[in-house]
């Protein structure tokens, strides 16, 4: 019998660049979206772009209309609720990523809206796994290094995009006995490690960007000690491991790090980005509490289109176990590239793409 999986997020970014992945490996899987109205139409030509190279693709897909935070019928008419419940499996990317967002407005989404899925599943008479994406930043403060298995350490959190992804997290994981589940955790999502295409121009962008901006004569110093570690990994890396590991049956009940088991220090990552975008490197450290401050000037903020919370991620020495991931994953072809063999990739694509127009219409 086929899979029918109900997808949340959809069309985003990462929606997208999954349903590849999972058509690949099983062609006949049928897909059902729940996509907000006002998305509609670009969730329709995103269908047709993937039936352009699936050939067949759209005859498989089902776009429902409704919202996450409606409820545990997900806002969905009876018909639309009927064809959901059919569900074997359910991919919950739904989420606001945004450091700057207030609290009600991270908790309706972030975890009410998770609390309905986990309702909506249990209607599902059919459902064999719930594929749950979290984030490795559910961590908030924390330093040293964070196990898979670990959660609520009694740590503080860096903005409400964390807290309340921890929050969900831990609903989700306390219903494990329920619901049959893997929980995915990315650390920071950037483009396609070979072509640079990408949906959203934030984490180490919004340095790219800043730099990009910067007049070439003003040098560059070094931004506190440096010795923290940006965990970044590529789409296309993270969705052939979600895909991956959705269909192995060791992989349920666990939580897995997709991050990279090797990141690079910030201190490496700035001074290979000032290279590529054409700057100097001044042998001297600014203080980071200093560049938090002037990071959060709304002029600073306006004219680097970088939001101050970004500058609190730089100095924050914190280490991602990937035991669940490197296990699981051995003998695959699958396996995080490093930084430095991508970034210029990165930095390419936004000097040829400044101002891509990019999915901005999401509401709450």
């Amino acid at each position: 019998m086929a899979k029918t999986t109900f997808m949340t997020g959809f069309p985003g970014f990462l929606a997208r660049h999954l349903i590849a992945r999972l058509t690949r490996m099983d062609p006949e899987q049928r897909f059902v979206f729940l996509v907000q109205r006002h998305l509609l139409d670009q969730a329709k030509a995103s269908i047709q772009s993937q039936d352009a190279t699936i050939p067949g693709f759209a005859e498989r897909c089902d776009l429902v209309v409704g919202d996450i935070t409606a409820g545990e019928d997900l806002g969905l008419n009876t018909a639309d609720l009927a064809l959901a419940h059919k569900a074997t499996r359910v991919w919950h990317m739904a989420a606001i990523y945004n450091l700057a967002i207030d609290l009600p407005s991270a908790y309706r989404v972030n975890v009410t809206g998770t609390a309905n899925v986990l309702d909506f599943c249990r209607r599902c008479d059919k459902l064999d796994r719930l594929l749950y994406v979290s984030t490795c930043y559910v961590s908030g403060d924390r330093t040293g290094r964070v196990l898979e298995e670990e959660l609520d350490n009694g740590q503080g959190f860096k903005n409400h995009y964390e807290s309340t992804k921890c929050w969900a997290e831990m609903d989700v994981r306390r219903n494990m006995d329920k619901i049959p589940t893997s929980v995915f955790r990315p650390a920071v999502v950037v483009g396609d490690s070979k072509t640079g295409d990408t949906d959203k121009y934030d984490g180490p962008y919004y340095l790219i960007r800043a730099l990009l901006k910067v007049p070439k004569w003003i040098p560059i110093p070094f931004i506190g000690p440096g010795r923290a570690a940006l965990n970044v990994v590529p789409v296309d890396f993270l969705t052939k491991a979600m895909a991956a590991l959705s269909d192995m049956d060791d992989a349920l009940g666990l939580t897995f790090h997709l991050a990279d088991p090797n990141p690079v220090p910030n201190k490496d990552v700035l001074k290979a980005m000032v290279e590529l975008t054409g700057h100097r490197l001044l042998p001297m450290t600014a203080p980071s509490n200093l560049v938090e401050r002037l990071a959060a000037l709304r002029i600073m903020e306006q004219y680097l289109q970088m939001p101050a919370q970004t500058t609190t991620y730089i100095n924050h020495e914190v280490v991602y176990d990937t035991t669940n991931t490197t296990r699981l994953l051995e003998g695959t072809d699958i396996s995080c590239p490093n930084f430095h063999t991508y970034l210029p990739v990165m930095v390419d694509y936004v000097k040829r793409n400044p101002n891509k127009s990019f999915l901005d219409g999401r509401k709450l």
